[in-house]
C-alpha cells in the first residue's frame, strides 16, 4: 500500500507545478484579437542562486587533489557574492529573488556581511523573495532577512545553535605509546589540552560555553528581527532544532509552502502568476580563449600578480596557519612571502591605503613577529585598518598589535593571547617495536631533541623561560597597542578565546564591523574618493601553483632519520593545526624547540 499512496501524492503535486508554466487542459487561454500583434511584457525578476562554500579569498578555481581524495567543489570567492547581492538593489525591477535551494556555507562573520548587503537592497526599495528546499542554520539566517520565505513542502529547517566539537587525543596517544611534552603560559591555552587530558577541563568548557552564548546572540538577533519573533521564542525553536515545512509555517518561520518543483516555478506559484522573465544577476565570466594549447599553457604557467599602476586601496588577505619559511604553502601564512608582499605595498606609491583582512588561528611566534613588524612598516607609510574574519586568534591577534584600528564581527573568534612549546615523544612506542636510539653528544643540550626521553628538569626550565619571555612580549605588544596596562591584559589573556562581541567589550578590538566599514575608515583617514578602486592581494593561485604547493607542502625528501619517518607516519593521526605544526617541525627542523602562538584545536564554530 505505501507505494500507491506515494504515487498518488506525486501525481497530485505534479500538475500544480505545471500551473506556473502553462494553462491546464480545462482552462484555455483567451484567443488574441485578430489585429493584435503585441505580446504582453513579462515582469523582469533578477535572481541569484548561491551554492557551495565561500572563502574570503579562494585560492583557485579547481583543486587537483580533489580528484584523489574525492573532495567536492573548491570554495568560491566571497566578496563577488556581496557585489552580486548589492547589484540586485540596482536592478530595474520591484522584486528580486534569492534561490537558496542549492545550499551554501558561510561562517558567522560572512553572514553578517550578507545581512548588511541585503539591508542595502531593501533600502533601495526592492522586495526580496527567497526559496529553499532544505535549510541549515546559515541558509535560514539569510532567508530570515528576506521579505517573503517560500519553502518546498517536503523540505525543512535545521535550526541548530552554534557548537564546537573538540576531539581529545590523550587516550589514543597513550595506546600508541606517545607522550606530549608541553610548556605553556595560561590555563586557558586550550591548544594543548587535547594532548594532555582525555576530556576538556571544566573551566575551559565554561569559558567556551560563555563565548558561544555571545556568538549565538547575534544569530538570534538576526532571525528574531527578520521574522518578528522574540529572542526567547527563537531560542526555543533552536532547542527544538528540526522543523518540517508545515511545522515551520505554523511557527512563523516561513510564509508559504509550494510543491518541490524548483526555484523559478516556486516563485511563480508563490506570486500567483507566471508572467515572469528571470534574469541571472550573478557576475558573468569573461570569455576565454578556448584553444587547447592556450588553456594548457595558462594552467601550468605560474600566475603573476598584476602591477598596481593607479591609485588603489588594497585588501591584503593574511590567512592560514602562521609558519616560518621562504616558500609559499597552500593553507599557510608563511613569513617570508608574507613579509615580501607587505614590503612591496610599502614601496608602491599607488597603494593609497590597506585593509588587512585576517583569517588565522595563529602559529609560529617568530613568524608572527616578522609579519607584525612588516605591518608596522606599512602603517608608518599608509592608512591601515585591520578587519578580522572568522578567526584571528593567538598569532592571528599578535600581528594586529601595532596600534592601528581593529574591526571584528560579533561572531569572530579572537584573543587566545598565550604561547606554548610542545613536542611528541614516542618513547613507549619505540620500546614496543624494539627501537633504541643512541645519542653521541658533547653536552646535555642535544637531549632536548631526543625522541626516546622527556625533557630533563633543567631543559624544561629553559624551555619554560623561553615561553615566559615570549608571553611577556605578547602582553607588552597588546598593552602598548591597546593602551592598557599589562596587568589588565593579563587578566583577559592566558590563552582565553573571545568572540568579537566579547573582544569589543574587553577593549581588544575597536568596533564591530565588516570589510566595507574598514574600507570606509581607510578612505576617511587617507582623504580618498569614494570611487577609488579596490584590489585584493594576493591573487588567487592557478592550477600549477596550487598543485605543486599541495603536493610538496610537506617538503618530502630522502628522510635520513627514523624520527622523521615516524613523524611522517603520524601525519594521519589527526588533522588539527597543532599536530600539523609538530609534524612540520619534525620534517623540517630536526626537532628544534619552537614556541607557538596558536589557537585551540577544533576552534571553528558550526
Amino acid at each position: 500500500m505505501p507505494i500507491p499512496i506515494l504515487r498518488a501524492v506525486m501525481y497530485a503535486a505534479f500538475p500544480v507545478c505545471l500551473l506556473a508554466q502553462a494553462p491546464t487542459a480545462t482552462t484555455q487561454p483567451a484567443a488574441p484579437a485578430a489585429d493584435s500583434k503585441v505580446e504582453p511584457v513579462k515582469q523582469k525578476v533578477p535572481f541569484l542562486r548561491p551554492n557551495g562554500a565561500y572563502e574570503d579569498l579562494a585560492e583557485m578555481a579547481f583543486d587537483p587533489t580533489s580528484l584523489l581524495t574525492g573532495g567536492g567543489a573548491p570554495p568560491k570567492p566571497f566578496y563577488p557574492l556581496i557585489e552580486a547581492i548589492d547589484g540586485l538593489g540596482k536592478q530595474d525591477a520591484p522584486t528580486v529573488f534569492l534561490d537558496l535551494s542549492a545550499g551554501f556555507a558561510l561562517n558567522l562573520p560572512q553572514l553578517r556581511e550578507v545581512e548588511r548587503a541585503i539591508g542595502r537592497v531593501k533600502a533601495a526599495g526592492k522586495q526580496i523573495v527567497c526559496y529553499f528546499e532544505n535549510a541549515g542554520p546559515g541558509d535560514y539566517q539569510i532567508a530570515a532577512l528576506c521579505d517573503v520565505i517560500v519553502a518546498a513542502d517536503m523540505g525543512g529547517i535545521d535550526l541548530r545553535s552554534p557548537a564546537m566539537s573538540v576531539p581529545h587525543l590523550k587516550d589514543a596517544l597513550d595506546l600508541l605509546g606517545i607522550q606530549a611534552d608541553v610548556t605553556r603560559v595560561g590555563e586557558f591555552k586550550g591548544a594543548v589540552e587535547p594532548y594532555l587530558l582525555p576530556q576538556m577541563s571544566e573551566h575551559l568548557h565554561r569559558h567556551y560555553q560563555a563565548m558561544l552564548t555571545t556568538m549565538n546572540e547575534d544569530v538570534v538577533r538576526r532571525i528574531a528581527t527578520g521574522r518578528r519573533l522574540s529572542s526567547e521564542r527563537v531560542r526555543e525553536l533552536q532547542a527544538e532544532r528540526l522543523h518540517s515545512a508545515p511545522d515551520a509555517l505554523a511557527k512563523g518561520l516561513i510564509d508559504k509552502i509550494v510543491p518541490w518543483c524548483g526555484g523559478q516555478r516556486a516563485f511563480a506559484l508563490a506570486m500567483g502568476r507566471d508572467d515572469f522573465e528571470f534574469a541571472d544577476a550573478a557576475p558573468k565570466k569573461k570569455a576565454r580563449n578556448r584553444d587547447l594549447l592556450a588553456m594548457l599553457s595558462e594552467l601550468v604557467r605560474p600566475k603573476k600578480e598584476e602591477e598596481i599602476e593607479e591609485p588603489q586601496i588594497v585588501v591584503l588577505h593574511l590567512a592560514g596557519t602562521i609558519v616560518d619559511g621562504e616558500d609559499a604553502a597552500a593553507g599557510n601564512m608563511v613569513s617570508g612571502p608574507s613579509v615580501k608582499l607587505i614590503d612591496e605595498l610599502v614601496a608602491n606609491d599607488e597603494v593609497k591605503g590597506v585593509v588587512v583582512r585576517i583569517n588565522s588561528p595563529g602559529g609560529s611566534a617568530t613568524a608572527s613577529e616578522a609579519i607584525r613588524l612588516a605591518l608596522q612598516r606599512l602603517a608608518a607609510k599608509k592608512p591601515l585598518v585591520f578587519s578580522m574574519g572568522e578567526l584571528a586568534a593567538s598569532g592571528g591577534y599578535w600581528i594586529t598589535t601595532i596600534g592601528e584600528p581593529i574591526l571584528a564581527e560579533a561572531g569572530t573568534l579572537t584573543g587566545s593571547i598565550g604561547v606554548f612549546g610542545m613536542r611528541l615523544i614516542p618513547a613507549a612506542l619505540m620500546r614496543r617495536i624494539g627501537l633504541h636510539m643512541d645519542v653521541v653528544k658533547l653536552d646535555d643540550g642535544p637531549d632536548m631533541d631526543a625522541m626516546d626521553r622527556p625533557w630533563s628538569d633543567a631543559a624544561r626550565a629553559r624551555m619554560q623561560a623561553l615561553v615566559d619571555d615570549i608571553y611577556a612580549r605578547f602582553l607588552g605588544n597588546v598593552a602598548a597597542s591597546r593602551k592598557m596596562s599589562r596587568e589588565a591584559v593579563d587578566k583577559i589573556a592566558g590563552g582565553r578565546v573571545w568572540s568579537g562581541a566579547q573582544a569589543k567589550a574587553l577593549g581588544l578590538v575597536d568596533a564591530l564591523g565588516g570589510l566595507e566599514d574598514a574600507l570606509a575608515m581607510v578612505r576617511q583617514e587617507g582623504s580618498l574618493a569614494a570611487d577609488v578602486e579596490i584590489t585584493h592581494r594576493p591573487a588567487a593561485k592557478n592550477f600549477a601553483d596550487s598543485l605543486f604547493g599541495k603536493m610538496f607542502e610537506a617538503h618530502v625528501q630522502a628522510l635520513p632519520t627514523t624520527g622523521s619517518v615516524l613523524a611522517a607516519a603520524l601525519q594521519g593521526l589527526a588533522r588539527d593545526p597543532v599536530f600539523a605544526l609538530l609534524v612540520r617541525q619534525a620534517l623540517t627542523s630536526a626537532g628544534r624547540p619552537q614556541i607557538q602562538a596558536l589557537a585551540p584545536l577544533g576552534l571553528r564554530v558550526r
